[in-house]
């Protein structure tokens, strides 16, 4: 096996990747369709109400007393934001992707994989291969009208004896599905037969379209579960790098054990921002959290007028349950051309989606868009350039 040295430093950059690259090198401006990020779009927290903040926050943090675990103010607001739940039983990361390399780094076995779902979003193998794990998929059904559903059957037959982790995404990124009770109390009783944790990131929680909720694993009578959340998403502050885990499950010496391993592994690095730690209970107040609901509000009408200006041109695109992506089905002829199409979307109109490959196995060909961006979108010069291109 490479080492991650020599793995890492032999990439090579995908034909889409290298055709951004040479837009950039030559000035041109992209209209960026897939970017999650809502600086990149004018969407940012209130920064006259970041700012008093984040002095609050200096002055509260003037005097370094660092806890592995998080400040315990912060752990007892992210507990409350949680519900059903002790301090003692939140850690703080710099962000979920260190939560999740924490989590597969602590379980990971020589050989060991962890079980994901796909399409997903691409990150799961980098993290999991720096932790020492591979990753297994799990398929995700689509039904009748584009739902997205987890299909409990397909999960348990991917676990093998190595498998060390379930992850659930929900709302999951990019399809929008939002796992259901009826799932989670399923993948509850899987989990208990194998005794695997379960990972589930509900960063996109808040961020909610046709779905009215999203349950949550600690409802199911899990063993042992682990939830992942942060700011990045729900406050648009993907700068401050704050998350926390929530371990819960109803095997309390599991819980207890890993618990007290994390604490070690986080006070290794102890990474969180001490300023930072100290504005999380302040986001999540009251009065910081109304700004969630502006953020959500927001997404949903631009996910409803996204889903509308489609359809309008003759693309059946569903309507997520979540979160802030859109697929956009392409005709089954176009199965593995999907790349070379955004690549000549890019070079002939500077408009940037994703094809649905780099997210994983899709049912049909598709595009990736998010709805993130400022409307009104360039729906009909994508639309004009798939009738030029019937592939």
């Amino acid at each position: 096996m490479k080492t991650l040295l020599e793995e890492w430093s032999d990439g090579v950059p995908s034909p889409l990747a290298k055709a951004v690259e040479a837009k950039r090198q030559r000035g041109v401006p992209i209209v960026d369709l897939i970017t999650a990020n809502p600086h990149e779009h004018g969407i940012e927290f209130p920064a006259d109400r970041l700012e008093q903040i984040m002095i609050e926050a200096t002055r509260a943090a003037r005097i370094y007393r660092p806890d592995p675990r998080g400040q315990l103010a912060a752990r007892e607001a992210v507990a409350a934001y949680h519900g059903g739940v002790a301090p003692d039983q939140v850690v703080l990361t710099c962000g979920t992707s260190m939560a999740y390399w924490y989590v597969f780094r602590l379980l990971a076995r020589p050989g060991g994989n962890v079980l994901c779902p796909t399409p997903t979003y691409p990150l799961f193998d980098d993290l999991a291969r720096a932790a020492g794990l591979n990753v297994r998929s799990y398929h995700l059904s689509r039904g009748p009208g584009g739902a997205w559903h987890i299909d409990t059957e397909e999960v348990e037959f991917q676990i093998t004896p190595r498998t060390v982790a379930l992850v659930i995404v929900s709302p999951h990124n990019p399809t929008g599905q939002v796992a259901s009770a009826s799932e989670l109390a399923r993948v509850a009783e899987i989990a208990t037969r194998h005794r695997l944790p379960v990972v589930f990131d509900e960063v996109f929680r808040e961020f909610l379209h046709t779905a009215a909720e999203v349950p949550r694993p600690g409802s199911y009578s899990l063993p042992f579960a682990i939830t992942l959340n942060g700011v990045s998403k729900m406050f648009a502050l993907p700068q401050l790098k704050a998350g926390w885990m929530v371990v819960e499950g109803s095997d309390s010496v599991l819980v207890n054990k890993f618990l007290t391993a994390l604490e070690y592994l986080s006070d290794t690095f102890l990474p969180v921002n001490e300023m930072v730690q100290a504005a999380l209970p302040r986001l999540l107040s009251p009065r910081g959290f109304s700004e969630v609901a502006r953020l959500a509000a927001m997404y949903r009408q631009r996910m409803e007028s996204l889903i509308q200006a489609w359809r309008a041109h003759g693309i059946p695109v569903a309507m997520p349950d979540g979160g802030v992506y859109a697929i956009v089905p392409l005709p089954r002829a176009w199965q593995g051309r999907e790349e070379r199409f955004c690549v000549r979307l890019l070079e002939t109109e500077n408009i940037l989606m994703h094809p649905s490959t780099y997210y994983g196995t899709f049912p049909e060909p598709a595009l990736v868009m998010t709805c993130v961006a400022t409307p009104p979108w360039p729906l009909e010069r994508i639309v004009e350039e798939m009738q030029a291109h019937p592939e």
